[in-house]
């Protein structure tokens, strides 16, 4: 019973500081001039119209929040970065998933995106689904992630600053990403998330964990990823994998936020693991920067947690936007500075890797230009190919 309660703890001192940030910042920024703090009202961008047919479907304007009636809060500052910062959200998702964690997602953290579309193999349209014609499959991921990438760079780019892929179970504060992203350039080749080391010169950002393109990132991914013949593998794998060895190819850099306390912004496993533990063993060997329990857990302002369900999806939400401790707030004075922007280099020779089939660690560190023109992307492996003729017998369901 103490670990649960010392779970809640927690996450109450945690929703303190996300607040705390932003009822004290107003009067103190000096590196964002805030010259206009009227909203915008970004014309349907953000309503999620799925839930119609007996449900309530609620509609948002960004950042602009009818919950917070009755609470003493200044989300001046909040406002002003989001208006300069628009982000762009997909989510690849399940058709089964609407009523269980789409409904999660839709009514905590996606209202906050400016706009949101749930990729799902499914029949039903509406503002926020982007349907596909792709059988729901783990080895589908690849495909569906590619289908919604190219989607938006055909009818969003120019809209949008950045564009975060998550899964359905992934929590995010966006107010916190906006922050980090307002130190970036959209127009710079930027790629961004918890980086695992393994299978690409530079390795990957965890899906789960989500990651962020900017809007050049995401040209590239398209123009010198996706259609350049034989560059990049556009079915099967795993998707994180696949797109991080795709955009390092097309000459993206990475980046993987960590604070100068070594603390991470973007998680790869839920709140419960970081906080509490046990922490799962695999993210001691794939991460980049070795995952910590508890206090020094996470970055003062973490972004996202994986494997977050629908009651804990709530439950962070709730902490986080509706409770404050009386007497506290936060030095922005002392926030500046907190993030380590710098792009990521090679992973060290000496960390223990594991390479992509086909391929060796040794070309990882050869000239990069060489490993870019390599075609082994699209390697596929026998049990794969069996996995792919067993499919073309199938019919998609939705």
């Amino acid at each position: 019973m103490s670990s649960k309660l010392n779970f809640f703890v927690a996450l109450v001192f945690g929703s303190v500081m996300i607040l705390a940030f932003l009822t004290y910042l107003t009067g103190t920024s000096q590196s964002i001039k805030i010259t206009d703090l009227e909203r915008d009202i970004i014309h349907g961008q953000t309503e999620h119209d799925f839930f119609d047919g007996g449900h309530d479907s609620p509609k948002y304007d960004v950042m602009e929040d009818d919950s917070n009636v009755g609470l003493a809060l200044d989300t001046k500052l909040a406002e002003a970065i989001s208006k300069n910062i628009k982000v762009a959200c997909f989510i690849t998702t399940m058709q089964n998933q609407l009523d269980h964690k789409l409904r999660a997602v839709n009514q905590t953290w996606g209202r906050r995106c400016d706009k949101i579309l749930y990729v799902m193999t499914t029949n039903m349209t509406g503002a926020d689904i982007l349907p596909v014609e792709i059988e729901d499959d783990r080895q589908t991921l690849t495909e569906k992630t590619r289908f919604a990438f190219t989607h938006l760079y055909n009818k969003y780019l120019n809209q949008f600053d950045f564009f975060l892929k998550a899964d359905d179970d992934t929590y995010i504060i966006m107010e916190n990403l906006k922050y980090l992203l307002s130190h970036y350039n959209a127009s710079q080749p930027i790629y961004m998330g918890d980086l695992f080391i393994h299978f690409a010169p530079n390795g990957y950002m965890s899906g789960g964990a989500s990651y962020v393109l900017s809007r050049e990132a995401l040209k590239r991914l398209v123009e010198n990823g996706y259609k350049v013949p034989g560059r990049c593998r556009l079915e099967g794998g795993a998707e994180d994998i696949e797109t991080g060895r795709c955009l390092y190819k097309a000459d993206v850099l990475s980046y993987s936020p960590v604070d100068r306390h070594g603390r991470k912004a973007f998680h790869a496993h839920n709140a419960y693991s970081y906080i509490v533990g046990p922490m799962p063993g695999f993210l001691n060997t794939y991460s980049r920067i070795p995952p910590k329990v508890g206090d020094d857990c996470c970055s003062q302002l973490t972004i996202s947690f994986h494997y977050t369900g629908p009651k804990l999806m709530y439950l962070l939400d709730f902490l986080l936007y509706k409770i404050s401790v009386f007497g506290r707030s936060m030095s922005y004075k002392k926030l500046k500075g907190l993030f380590q922007l710098r792009e990521l280099t090679l992973p060290p020779t000496d960390l223990r890797r594991r390479a992509y089939p086909g391929e060796q660690i040794k070309q990882y560190y050869n000239n990069e230009t060489d490993w870019r023109k390599l075609n082994t992307t699209i390697y596929v492996s026998d049990d794969l190919k069996r996995l792919w003729e067993k499919r073309k017998t199938r019919e998609i369901n939705v």
